[in-house]
């Protein structure tokens, strides 16, 4: 009798865990925020989206996910063993996100990783891709400042903003927003180009910061990626090995990266398992690491990040590795380990296609599985090419002067700050 009720209480319990757990699942995955944007999505008039009651919704919905952090696949994640964390920034385009998930799930010890997306833009089927991962653990974040969220005043498009290129002295008569202060080469702000600056050191603000999971944690390693990246099977097995050789090979080395941009990038054959360093610089950023040590003192430095003239990110980190990290080393796989195919970003001026980029992307998955004998090197890594120039920074890009934008990005690094914009700037 004694056995039958101990085995009945078994079962309740287990029967019980396996209730809240689908509970959670459901509450979770099934917000009346998610019905919301779908059916704002799946509405005709898209004046729905703009309208002021559904961007409250939007930014409810996008404090609401941040502050739950709920991770899918969470049976998956170790907090003692996940050392590499997968930061992946996420536009609109759902086509190269479809890929992009089709991709992760080739590559070796996936599983043993955390992947986080961060959204600049809410949208259903973006989120159905993402929520529909099983094979990885899955955190989305959402960047809280976006022209979506805020189309009509800063950090979007203000009406009293000053057009790109307005003379000053026009801007100081119509005394349009920030007419003192275009920048170096006389223009004033883009919305769609300072936000990707603003999003990148937002999420790894947050990530450091704000993510639960990994707070009084200092061994992991960021990979940054974007949507239309391309990782090869062997990329996390080859950062693992280049971690275990960098004493060999380059001991200063601060930076990891996976891509190449070299013309030799893809002569696997030869350069499978080689490895090339060079000092860190902006050509370096496809496929790169940034550990929470290097965090540390970058963030140091958030000041000049948030006020040089630059709108890059790379760019900004370039002229703070330049000026106060002692030309920082890289080391870099010397056959490319993640390829950029995507031609429809912010600085692709001439035409460009989705079709074609899927081709390219069926192209580089072929390269891949034709160059499969020279994946995952069982012998230890060799040098390549150790590039001893320096590529002084010579001059800045601009596109930053806004003081708006500039307090806006110290933010996300000084919860604290002082004379701030109006806005609310808790994430």
């Amino acid at each position: 009798m004694a056995i039958f009720v101990i085995t009945l209480l078994k079962l309740i319990v287990l029967l019980f865990n396996d209730l809240e757990r689908y509970s959670t699942e459901q509450t979770i995955t099934s917000l009346p925020f998610d019905k919301q944007i779908q059916s704002a999505h799946s509405s005709s008039n898209a004046s729905n989206r703009t309208s002021p009651f559904s961007l409250d919704y939007y930014r409810q919905y996008v404090k609401q996910k941040n502050r739950e952090q709920y991770m899918y696949n969470k049976n998956l994640f170790s907090v003692n063993t996940t050392r590499y964390i997968l930061l992946v920034q996420v536009h609109t385009r759902v086509v190269y996100l479809r890929k992009f998930i089709e991709m992760l799930q080739e590559v070796e010890t996936i599983n043993e990783t955390l992947v986080i997306f961060s959204h600049d833009f809410i949208d259903f089927d973006i989120n159905a891709l993402v929520t529909s991962i099983t094979f990885v653990p899955v955190i989305q974040i959402f960047y809280p400042f976006s022209q979506q969220l805020y189309p009509n005043e800063f950090p979007g498009l203000d009406p009293k903003d000053c057009p790109r290129d307005i003379s000053k002295h026009k801007a100081l008569a119509v005394r349009c927003n920030n007419a003192p202060h275009p920048d170096r080469y006389g223009h004033y702000r883009e919305v769609s180009i300072v936000q990707i600056k603003h999003h990148w050191w937002w999420k790894l603000n947050y990530v450091h910061n704000s993510i639960d999971i990994l707070q009084n944690r200092s061994d992991y390693l960021l990979l940054l990626l974007e949507e239309d990246f391309y990782l090869s099977p062997d990329a996390l097995v080859f950062l693992r090995k280049m971690e275990n050789e960098k004493e060999r090979l380059c001991p200063t080395c601060s930076f990891y990266t996976l891509g190449n941009l070299e013309k030799s990038g893809k002569q696997f054959g030869r350069l499978g398992s080689k490895v090339s360093v060079a000092y860190w610089h902006a050509r370096f950023n496809l496929g790169m690491t940034i550990s929470h040590q290097v965090w540390t003192l970058l963030v140091k430095y958030a000041e000049e990040f948030c006020t040089i003239d630059e709108y890059n990110w790379d760019w900004s980190l370039v002229y703070l590795a330049q000026k106060h990290f002692h030309f920082p080393r890289v080391m870099w796989s010397s056959a490319t380990r993640v390829v950029h195919l995507g031609s429809c970003g912010t600085h692709h001026k001439k035409f460009c296609s989705n079709v074609s980029d899927i081709a390219r992307w069926k192209d580089t998955e072929t390269f891949y599985r034709t160059n499969r004998k020279y994946l995952f090197p069982t012998t230890t890594l060799s040098l390549h090419t150790k590039h001893e120039n320096k590529r002084l920074l010579k001059q800045l890009n601009g596109g930053w002067s806004d003081l708006r934008d500039r307090q806006l990005c110290l933010s996300f690094a000084f919860k604290d700050a002082k004379n701030l914009s109006s806005i609310d700037v808790e994430p």
